[in-house]
């Protein structure tokens, strides 16, 4: 989803979003959540449309800038384990908007 090449990501959190009904590849992102600011990730998330696939993973750090409304948003997806997401610790989740229950895809 991200792309063929080799260490085609950015540090901190990757996301992809893809279409729940036809699998179409809606957007893919990264938020530096060691130098960047947090507020994009935040607006990037409050977009994100009912219905859409939401699969994220980090490199190197992908906690260091997260608050409390970065995680609840990302809990709202389905996460359990963004509330306990520490420096540098690896986490691979696939969720959704609108979920009506936590994912079991997520490690």
């Amino acid at each position: 989803l991200m792309s063929g090449v080799k260490n085609n990501v950015g540090r901190g959190i990757n996301m992809a979003l893809v279409n729940g009904k036809t699998g179409e590849l809606l957007d893919t992102k990264f938020f530096d959540m060691w130098g960047g600011d947090v507020a994009p990730l935040i607006e990037f998330l409050k977009t994100i449309q009912d219905g859409t696939i939401v699969l994220m993973a980090t490199y190197d750090d992908g906690a260091t800038k997260l608050n409390e409304e970065a995680r609840r948003l990302i809990a709202e997806l389905g996460s359990t384990s963004i509330t306990n997401l520490g420096f540098r610790d690896n986490w691979v989740f696939c969720g959704g908007k609108g979920i009506k229950t936590k994912s079991p895809f997520e490690q």
